[in-house]
C-alpha cells in the first residue's frame, strides 16, 4: 500500500516514513492527478473534503501528527512491519542504506562519529541517519502503534 499524503499533512508524511511506509508527499493538488491511474494500491490521506475519485480517501479530523496516527492506526497497522521501522528517508521517501562510519565522518558532527556506531544514508538527498536521541523519542510512539496491532 502505497499512502498519499497531502499539503496539509507534512508531518503525518514524515510519521509514516519512520513507521516503514511508504509515503507519498504532495504539495499541490495537480500532483494528485498523476496518483490516480493507481486505484487500490493507494489511499489518500487529507485534510480536505472535496477530493475525488480516489477509491481510498480518508479525511483527517485532528491537528496534530500524533493524534493523527491515532485517528488512522486501524488503517495503517497491517501495513507496519517493526523490521522496516526507521528505514525510509523522512525527508524523500527512499528507502535507506548502510554505510561504513569512516565514509561520513566529514559530514557528521564529531560528537556523533564518537558516539554512534551504526549509520544510514539516503541515496537520493545524501541526508545520515543515526540511532540518536530523536530516535529514543521515538520509540514510545513507535511502540504504541505496533503493539496495538498486535
Amino acid at each position: 500500500m502505497i499512502f498519499i499524503c497531502d499539503v496539509m499533512l507534512g508531518k503525518l508524511a514524515k510519521y509514516l516514513r519512520i513507521l516503514g511506509l511508504n509515503t507519498i508527499y504532495i504539495r499541490n493538488n495537480t500532483m494528485l492527478e498523476d496518483y490516480k491511474e493507481q486505484g487500490d494500491l493507494l489511499c489518500l490521506l487529507t485534510k480536505r473534503k472535496r477530493i475525488t475519485g480516489y477509491k481510498k480517501c480518508i479525511f483527517i479530523k485532528s491537528g496534530t501528527a500524533k493524534r493523527q496516527l491515532e485517528e488512522i492506526r486501524y488503517l495503517i497497522s497491517p501495513f507496519i512491519n517493526s523490521e522496516k521501522v526507521l528505514t525510509r528517508c523522512i525527508m524523500c521517501n527512499v528507502e535507506l542504506i548502510k554505510t561504513e562510519k569512516a565514509d561520513i565522518e566529514q559530514c557528521i558532527p564529531e560528537f556523533v562519529f564518537h558516539h554512534y556506531e551504526a549509520f544510514k544514508v539516503c541515496p537520493s538527498c545524501k541526508k545520515i541517519y543515526w540511532k540518536g536521541s530523536h530516535a529514543e523519542h521515538m520509540s514510545e510512539l513507535i511502540e504504541g502503534i505496533i503493539n496495538t496491532r498486535l
